[in-house]
């Protein structure tokens, strides 16, 4: 399994494989299997199958939520989930968070999208601090806002492709009214829509600079540096896309291979000034409570 896993990882997700190349062997293992059961449950959402998505979907989870699972994927993760006594509530969030998209509906507001990042994204965070053995009771907050960070990079820069798959996720109060996906098709709305994208990846950066404080929990010296530049790769794509303003609504941003060595090269350098030396103090009210309650 652990070799599918890592296939799964290398070519759906090459930011996380190039980073989790850094990681303790073990430690790659166990997370390019948290990836792929996430991976699976949001393919079955998003690809096209004989069954509907709904019914794909349905079986996983049911498959899943069985006390013995016959899929081989939800059979590894339930073993890293008892291994690793990952939280039950994340997996149910994440559920519903990919459920979701099978009868999509535009988040109306900030706190929408802020919460819908949360169960797509940070709960994968919470368990992944688990994962790299950041057990303090505080560390699962903090890896929840770095999966936020991340996961709104995402939808900043998949703006044009989930338009053409009749999706917005940027929230309708900050759009005007009967605005369609057909309208981010066109260039007329190119300022307007950067302009939006630009206020998401400002908030974005709160959640990342919590996500990066939160790398005081993780013990392993290695694990911690893997994480670090996972969150500087992602964090780049959102920089590019202010720094090149209309190019995400053209073609895909992303970091090349030049970009992630020149990150990890320039971080390693200063990896001691950019791992916070003293245990951080969670802006709870700033960055949860607003948005969601969760445990």
């Amino acid at each position: 399994m652990n070799d599918i896993s890592k296939k799964t990882l290398k070519n759906h997700a090459k930011t996380f494989y190039f980073a989790g190349l850094l990681l303790k062997k073990h430690t790659l293992d166990d997370a390019a299997i948290l990836y792929t059961f996430c991976r699976q449950l949001d393919d079955a959402v998003d690809k096209n199958h004989k069954n509907s998505p709904k019914k794909q979907l349905k079986y996983l989870v049911a498959d899943y939520r069985n006390q013995v699972s016959i899929d081989p994927v939800n059979l590894a993760f339930k073993k890293i989930q008892k291994k690793y006594c990952l939280n039950q509530k994340f997996v149910d969030d994440l559920i519903d968070g990919i459920s979701s998209d099978i009868d999509f509906k535009q988040p109306k507001s900030l706190r929408q999208l802020i919460y819908y990042s949360y169960q797509v994204a940070g709960t994968v965070g919470g368990m992944m601090a688990k994962i790299l053995g950041a057990n303090n009771k505080n560390a699962w907050k903090f890896a929840v806002d770095l999966g936020i960070g991340m996961q709104l990079t995402n939808i900043s820069r998949d703006v044009k492709e989930d338009s053409l798959n009749k999706r917005i996720y940027i929230p309708k109060d900050m759009l005007p009214q009967s605005f369609s996906p057909q309208d981010i098709s066109t260039n007329r709305n190119n300022e307007m829509i950067f302009t939006k994208i630009k206020e998401i990846l400002e908030i974005a950066e709160n959640y990342y600079k919590s996500g990066l404080e939160g790398i005081f929990y993780i013990p392993n010296k290695k694990n911690k540096f893997s994480i670090l530049i996972a969150a500087q790769i992602y964090n780049k794509i959102g920089k590019k896309i202010i720094k090149n303003k209309f190019l995400f609504l053209k073609k895909r941003v992303y970091v090349n291979v030049f970009e992630k060595i020149y990150i990890l090269m320039k971080n390693y350098l200063i990896q001691k000034r950019k791992c916070k030396l003293t245990e951080p103090i969670h802006k709870t009210n700033q960055l949860h409570k607003p948005y969601f309650t969760i445990l």
